[in-house]
């Protein structure tokens, strides 16, 4: 006990040790500048990238300085030394320098050229390592190419750039991020075949960030979609010890064990959400909304919901009467984007009552979260529209005056439901793509507002995230129990 202690002492005093902020250089084409994304000053990777970072220290800067056409060869059509994105890139002194040019170099008339790739690159690598700044380069595998555009060749990429990315990264001793793996099987987020959308966008920064904030990957041990003392005590346990799946730091391997590192990249997410989207609390004691945490979702109350600031499973509660009250939204995630999670905790309820449901390409409710009305147990019809898919039924009583943790789960293949952290109902076989649903969200009313569908009971804490969060195993059942005092 005495150990953990020191430990948790230890811990608290590192959290406020971390490094500040540092300025991102992203060096790149056009996929880095953000061309085809209606909104690229908000949703070009660069953008995104900034916004996460910032979401644990407001003092990152990211700054883009993509050319679109531009080649990383130096007898490319469109060199990137000769542009003037690249001498500003230079002289804002980067703390991190991120390369992502690779894909202009595999048209024909380029790739002829291929033999000055590894020379040129190194070039580069070594005249932003000159700077006073002393930055830190991270290369970049071009993203996938999924089809023959603008001249652009998937097999050079694939067969050609992607190995002498490698022998770089060896060479130079520079780590990689490999956006190509990361971006495989998103095919449907690249409208041209080349250039991602704002949801590739996404997903390449989200790749990206947790490396600069000096993680290999997000520490959510216990996937629960928050960083705090429950993932502390994962890491606590296992101090020293050689348990790959908790080596988080540093980037981009780990070191082999749990030790200083990997708590140092813990503090960095301390009491964060990571690819939190939406997170209504329900604190509020008056007021007809429901605060969106990250302030972009917020609720409108809708009847006449009633505040219970001292009544819910974390803090306040919102309670709803089952016959009008229910909370509308925008739309928060749309289930063809990939893989999400949506929590809620409820006290309540009753057979063919709704959590969650969102309108269908139709107009009509669609049940995210829900009682079976005929046995009351959780469900969701959220589906692929296939022949032999149907809605998902789960065992689990939730409507028996106990508060419940729900959670619903898409990973990109299969539909998960969870209740109080336990699978209580999973799909046995991949399903296609989920269908289109745009609309905004309901929180306690179903299909076409109909009786019997809203919600009577207390709700509180929902959260959607995009990404698939499936709860790791319990604590007490990782480790062997420690019987020291």
């Amino acid at each position: 006990m005495r150990s953990r202690v020191l430990f948790a002492v230890f811990a608290i005093g590192w959290v406020g040790l971390v490094a500040g902020a540092k300025r991102v250089a992203c060096v790149g084409d056009s996929i880095t500048y953000g061309s085809g994304i209606s909104n690229r000053t908000r949703d070009s990777y660069p953008a995104q990238l900034e916004q996460i970072l910032q979401q644990y220290d407001t003092a990152w800067e990211v700054d883009n300085y993509g050319v679109s056409g531009a080649t990383l060869l130096s007898t490319g059509d469109r060199p990137y030394i000769h542009q003037g994105a690249y001498n500003s890139a230079l002289a804002s002194h980067p703390d991190i320098v991120i390369i992502k040019l690779g894909t202009n170099d595999s048209k024909p008339h380029n790739w002829a050229h291929k033999d000055d790739y590894v020379s040129d690159y190194g070039a580069m690598i070594d005249a932003f390592r000159a700077l006073p700044s002393e930055p830190e380069v991270w290369i970049c595998k071009p993203v996938p190419a999924f089809y023959v555009n603008f001249a652009i060749s998937p097999t050079v990429i694939r067969e050609e750039i992607l190995p002498l990315i490698d022998e770089i990264a060896v060479l130079k001793g520079t780590p990689v991020f490999d956006l190509h793996a990361a971006l495989l099987d998103h095919a449907d987020l690249f409208p041209d075949g080349i250039h991602p959308n704002a949801e590739g966008a996404s997903v390449m920064a989200q790749f990206i960030a947790p490396f600069l904030l000096g993680v290999r990957a997000v520490p959510d041990l216990n996937q629960d979609g928050v960083l705090n003392l429950v993932d502390f005590a994962h890491m606590a346990r296992r101090w020293m010890a050689e348990a790959p799946e908790f080596d988080i730091a540093p980037p981009p391997e780990g070191d082999g064990v749990v030790g200083y590192a990997d708590l140092a990249g813990l503090s960095t997410y301390w009491m964060q959400y990571p690819s939190l989207q939406a997170h209504w609390l329900f604190d509020e004691d008056a007021g007809n909304l429901a605060a969106d945490r990250l302030g972009r979702f917020d609720g409108l109350l809708q009847g006449e919901p009633k505040w219970r600031p001292k009544a819910g499973a974390i803090g306040g509660a919102l309670e709803l009467d089952g016959v009008d009250d229910y909370v509308s939204a925008e739309t928060v995630l749309r289930p063809t984007d990939g893989p999400f999670t949506v929590f809620a905790w409820i006290k309540g309820g009753g057979p063919g009552q709704v959590i969650l449901s969102q309108s269908d390409v139709a107009g009509v409710g669609l049940t995210w979260l829900g009682a079976d009305p005929a046995t009351g147990m959780l469900m969701t019809e959220v589906t692929d529209g296939g022949r032999i898919t149907t809605s998902l039924f789960s065992e689990a009583v939730i409507a028996d005056g106990l508060w419940h943790r729900v959670r619903l789960v898409w990973d990109g293949e299969r539909r998960s439901l969870y209740v109080d952290g336990q699978e209580v109902a999973a799909d046995t076989r991949d399903l296609g793509k989920l269908l289109f649903s745009k609309d905004g969200f309901r929180l306690g009313a179903g299909e076409g507002f109909a009786p019997g569908t809203f919600f009577a009971g207390l709700i509180d804490d929902v959260r959607f995230y995009n990404v698939a969060l499936k709860p790791a195993a319990p604590l007490e059942s990782a480790v062997p129990a420690d019987d020291s005092n």
